[in-house]
This record gives structure tokens, sequence and C-alpha cells, in this order.
């Protein structure tokens, strides 16, 4: 009985870890040893017909990739190409998250967020007067283009309004000036 009982634990472990890993790829094509390879729900086949891919591309078994418009392009070893017809490399870009985060907690050790706090200067008074002088001056400066723009387009000395603007340029240039 223990040890039915020992062998049912035991395969119950590998049904486990056989579908946490069946997961851990996500789908594409990659090429290793020369053969291309079929990713699909986590399962890896060789590649036997060309893989349409959803931005109109297609992968050969040969690793010849055809894109849309018709370059082409020999899919690198260690290389990958995802669903979307983006070559990745295979080992890093084509795990999914859940397996990203699980070899992290293996690495780290930790399954909370990392916080990184980069040491800081205050900006002193002077300074954030100086930015709030500099953002008006800017402010006014783009008033007076503004004007300027209008009175070039009414053709300022045909059109009785012209010293209207002059008026309000000067207005803008004293400002500026204090």
């Amino acid at each position: 009985m223990k040890r039915f009982v020992l062998l049912f634990l035991l395969c119950c472990a590998t049904l486990v870890s056989v579908a946490q890993t069946a997961t851990a790829l996500k789908d594409g094509a990659y090429r290793r040893n020369g053969v291309v390879m079929r990713l699909k729900a986590g399962k890896a086949t060789r590649l036997q017909a060309p893989l349409a891919l959803s931005d109109g591309s297609v992968i050969n078994p040969s690793g010849l990739l055809v894109r849309k418009d018709g370059t082409r392009q020999q899919l690198p070893e260690g290389q990958a190409v995802n669903m979307q017809g983006v070559v990745v490399n295979f080992r890093d870009d084509m795990r999914t998250p859940q397996a990203i985060e699980r070899q992290s907690v293996q690495v780290t050790g930790s399954t909370g967020e990392t916080r990184v706090s980069v040491p800081g200067t205050p900006v002193s008074a002077a300074t954030a007067q100086q930015l709030k002088q500099l953002e008006r001056r800017v402010a006014l400066l783009q008033q007076a283009t503004d004007k300027l723009a209008e009175r070039t387009a009414l053709g300022a000395a045909a059109v009785p309004n012209g010293t209207r603007y002059d008026q309000q340029l000067r207005t803008l240039d004293a400002q500026l000036k204090r």
C-alpha cells in the first residue's frame, strides 16, 4: 500500500513538472542544430510544412523566412521567430512571462518586486525661481511670435488694425525686458 501511495505521488509530481514546462515557451519556430522546430502550446515538433505568421511572413522547414514584401532571410542558428514574425533570441525571448518569473524566483529567491532608489539632490529655491522666470519668458515669447504671425498675415501696414498689433507687441516687449 505504501508503495502504491509513493508511486501515485511520484506520478503526480511528474505531471505537475511536465505541465509547467509544457507552457513555458511561446508559439513560433526556432532553429537548433540546423533543424527548424515548431513550438505550439509549449511543445516542440519538427516543422514539416511552411508556417504562416500573423504579419504575412512564412517560415519554411529549411529555415528560410520569407517576408510579406518578398525579402528572404535564413533563420540563424539559436534564433527563433515568434508568431508576429519577429526574429528573436530563442533562449531569452520565447519564454512566457510565467517562465521568466519562475526563473527569477529560482535565481534571486524573492517573489516580490525589486525597488531601486536613485539618490537625487533637491533643487535650490533660487534655481526653482529662475526656472519659473524662464517659463514665464518662454510663454511671453510665444505670445509675441503669435502676434507677429497675425500681423504678418494681415499685412499690418495696409490694415487699420495694424497699430493695435503694434501696441500689443510693445506691451509684450516691455514685459520681456523686466
